[in-house]
């Protein structure tokens, strides 16, 4: 039978055309699932840690923690004298301690421009480089890092700003004692994706230089590792020996790392979490579009393999031969489908690249298994109909095949099996979501899916008959088209299954997507409150017309939309305060700089003896201590928001006459928070400049926000590229059952056009068959969607918003989404309609 089944491959190729189509854009789609996975695994992974993206193993610092020149911090990572002991594990190469110090840089002479420090002086990010240049996950433009004492090497930013290239000579002027050095520029590196070092030159040194220019005040909250061996026995060691020491660190690789980066910031892992999801739906698509393919061609084949049972062949040896068929298309359909999948994944990230510069291409092993896959979808997909045809009869075989009705036997399996997984499926989706269990929702989710899809034979037929009254208006191939919806039962609903399929997961993805990209940018609204903050380290609390003038040129820089300045009026000494700060502003005018402020509690804040806090804060009251140790009670405002800066308002702070005290800090706004990280990197860099504050003294969280929502949009942007190929799998599936279907039904066509129907008859026939079948398999597809949706909304927002998530429904997306598949039908309709038209009747009554 291997040579009967070669033969059918190379004797009848076309034939194979459809299912092997099918195959690549299934494959296709399982391995661009996989490669977005990676993909934005890699892209977070070079955003979010674009400090240690490139080392095997790091190790942090518990927040807030930093370790100066004497602490046994470096005990255990080294320092510029001698290795640490941790280089002695067996396996560690290098452990590379991120030591950095503050520094500035001296203008160059010929320089038209102004310093981020002071006038001709910019703030410069001191770092020791690694042995390894490999640590580094910023690329070099230009040179390679320093080797000399005296050599350095700088972004690329600043070598543009200042026209610096590799050979020339910066002076760096240490903060400790302004000694004055030369340096040579070893290199240019591209400019990292790091938020901690927005608005200043960065730059590595060799650790001794950096030693020197630190004078002691050097610190460091974390160290990269690069190993050799075993990357979990080294990784437990390691985690061992800093446990003995007794220091708050903990060892992570970099995945894992970012992947607690994301929960501390979302409460989950998004891109785990939601792209796991998608491949698992894009596995079930890939299934299901494989099988109706295959199960429409080996059905149409039942009279050939009949023949064969005839003329001595066993069920063994047609399941043989089956199986050698399946094996060799799946084979080169899965490898085709991953190589494009891989191609259209580069083109997209290029793409992307255009607006998100940390855009990163990421693939793994797991790619292979999806051969694997489609191989056994394949063939699990042609052995089941394919066994089916084998149990009948050979001279059953050769009678026409009963409809499958409610009333068949087959029907009565099909109508209770599908009420049971809709109804069980649909229970458990609603159960498991509304309890945030994403992986066994998305399990329920593909039950009740696939009852939809086995009850679809006995309800879509029908459906498409209620919508049979639009073509009737056009004549007689309009009412044929609606009487052959419901007399061939089995053939539209495999047809309208694949745009069911396909519109299904595309408003899914539609709905899902635009969910939680909603709730997402509230969620890193309220966790990075203000845009932009300013401490005045320079400017007295107490001098009311210079906090005001510096406020004043803060907001004149082109780009922030409003400023107000905070002074630091009482201390608190509570849990949730974590600067034990209270601070005294204008709420009305912080609400309109701050998400962290809402319009009634600043109205709220008007009323004298009141603060706010965050919505953690149980009691009613609040103690808080004056500059000279007065304890005062004040009323609690809970904010919505489970951290909060502690505000006063001015007559609270003049009703109890709190003074100010300290360095004040001013709240900044931005005009567009749609700012790319480069282009809020340059307004703050040109508000350093132009309002002459330290660069050390500004902080942007809306540069640690755009970071996050970079990534997200990363992600969104490469599913958006697969919801392209959803829509060509559900073309091409209508393609395939639509012109199976017509083959099938030459001789009835033919008998048609000899009683008398004419060409453009039989074409408008077939045409508005497809038009009904497409229009209710994409309106019934969109609702299930939409369903979908919002099972996996709520699932992935349950444990993390206490108030529940708020949807945001994508219905004009969804109209263009029914309008496509309506056209794809329609498209998918003209070839076949043109050949059976272009068939004469003799010949068509004459196939057999």
């Amino acid at each position: 039978m291997w040579k009967v089944a070669i033969s059918q491959l190379t004797t009848h190729p076309r034939r194979y055309v459809a299912v092997v189509v099918a195959i690549v854009l299934g494959t296709l789609f399982l391995a661009a699932a996989l490669l977005v996975t990676s993909s934005a695994k890699e892209t977070t992974k070079h955003m979010l840690g674009a400090t240690y993206a490139n080392a095997d193993l790091l190790i942090v610092a518990e927040l807030g923690a930093y370790f100066d020149s004497d602490s046994a911090f470096y005990d255990l990572v080294g320092t510029a004298d001698a290795p640490g002991s941790l280089e002695r594990i067996p396996g560690v190469t290098e452990v590379y301690p991120l030591t950095n110090t503050p520094a500035t840089m001296v203008l160059p002479e010929d320089s038209t421009q102004r310093g981020t420090f002071g006038p001709n002086a910019d703030f410069v990010h001191l770092t020791s480089r690694p042995a390894d240049a490999s640590l580094l996950s910023a690329p070099f433009v230009d040179g390679a890092l320093p080797e000399a004492h005296d050599e350095v090497t700088i972004d690329a930013a600043t070598a543009d700003r200042h026209e610096v290239s590799v050979a020339d000579t910066l002076t760096i002027r240490s903060l400790t004692d302004d000694t004055e050095t030369d340096f040579t520029v070893s290199g240019i590196f591209d400019n990292s994706m790091n938020p901690t070092v927005v608005g200043a030159v960065t730059g590595y040194v060799t650790p001794e230089t950096l030693t020197q220019l630190a004078d002691g005040s050097q610190s460091a909250d974390m160290a990269l590792l690069r190993v050799d061996g075993d990357l979990d026995q080294v990784l437990a060691e390691v985690q061992q020996a800093i446990d003995s020491a007794g220091l708050p660190l903990t060892v992570n690789t970099p995945d894992v790392q970012i992947s607690e980066q994301l929960v501390d910031m979302m409460g989950f892992d998004a891109i785990t979490v939601v792209l796991g999801g998608f491949s698992a739906i894009a596995l079930l698509v890939m299934t299901l579009v494989i099988h109706n393919t295959f199960s429409v061609l080996v059905a149409q084949r039942t009279r050939q393999y009949a023949l064969q049972r005839v003329l001595g062949a066993t069920r063994g040896q047609i399941r043989k031969s089956v199986l050698t068929e399946a094996v060799l298309i799946g084979l080169i359909g899965s490898v085709v489908g991953i190589a494009l999948a891989i191609g259209l994944m580069v083109a997209l990230l290029r793409l992307a690249q255009t607006w998100i510069p940390g855009a990163t291409f990421g693939m793994d092993a797991s790619i292979v298994w999806v051969v694997v896959i489609g191989v056994v979808m394949t063939v699990a997909a042609s052995w089941l109909p394919a066994a089916q045809a084998t149990r009948v009869s050979p001279v059953a075989a050769m009678r026409p095949v009963p409809e499958v009705t409610a009333k068949s036997s087959t029907g009565a399996v099909r109508l209770v099996l599908g009420a049971v997984l809709i109804l069980a499926g649909g229970a458990a989706l609603v159960h498991f979501s509304l309890r945030g269990m994403v992986g066994p929702a998305i399990f329920a989710g593909a039950l009740s899916f696939l009852g939809v899809l086995a009850l679809g034979v006995l309800f879509v037929p029908g459906a498409v008959y209620a919508l049979g009254w639009l073509p009737r208006l056009t004549g007689t191939p309009g009412k044929m088209a609606q009487l052959n919806a419901v007399r061939n039962r089995s053939r539209t609903a495999a047809t309208a299954a694949a745009l069911i399929i396909g519109t299904t997961l595309v408003t899914l993805i539609l709905t899902g997507g635009r969910t939680v990209q909603h709730n997402t940018d509230e969620l890193l609204a309220t966790n990075y409150p203000v845009d932009i903050y300013v401490e005045l380290s320079g400017v007295a609390a107490t001098d009311e017309q210079d906090v005001s003038a510096t406020t004043e040129r803060l907001a004149a820089t082109s780009g922030i939309s409003s400023a107000e300045a905070l002074a630091p009026v009482a201390s608190i000494d509570e849990p949730w305060a974590a600067s034990g700060t209270i601070f005294a502003g204008d709420p009305n005018e912080l609400a309109t700089i701050s998400d962290g402020i809402a319009d009634d509690e600043a109205r709220a804040l008007q009323t004298p003896g009141t603060v706010l806090v965050p919505a953690t804060h149980t009691a009613d009251t609040v103690t808080i201590r004056t500059a000279d140790e007065q304890a005062v009670t004040l009323e609690a405002i809970r904010s919505e928001l489970d951290s909060v800066t502690p505000v006063v308002s001015p007559q609270t702070a003049e009703a109890y006459d709190l003074q100010a005290a300290g360095a004040p800090v001013v709240w900044l706004a931005v005009d567009s928070r749609d700012m790319t990280q480069s282009e809020l990197q340059e307004l703050v860099t040109t508000m350093i400049a132009e309002a002459g504050v330290s660069a050390q003294d500004v902080n942007s969280p809306l540069m640690q926000r755009a970071v996050y929502q970079q990534a997200i949009n990363a992600v969104m942007l490469t599913v958006i590229g697969l919801l392209s190929i959803s829509v060509v799998i559900a073309f091409v599936g209508v393609a395939n059952t639509l012109s199976l279907s017509t083959l099938e039904r030459t001789r009835e066509n033919s008998l048609m056009r000899a009683l008398g129907l004419t060409r453009g008859g039989l074409r408008s026939m077939l045409i508005w068959e497809a038009i009904l079948i497409s229009a209710i398999g994409a309106i019934l597809g969109s609702a299930l969607g939409m369903l979908y949706g919002w099972a996996g909304s709520v699932a992935i927002f349950a444990e993390i918003s206490p108030d529940g998530v708020e949807m945001s429904w994508p219905w004009l997306e969804t109209a263009v989404v029914v309008l496509i598949a309506v056209s794809a039908g329609l498209l998918a309709s003209l070839a076949p309609s043109r050949r059976a038209a272009k068939l004469s009747p003799v010949q068509g009554l004459a196939t057999v």
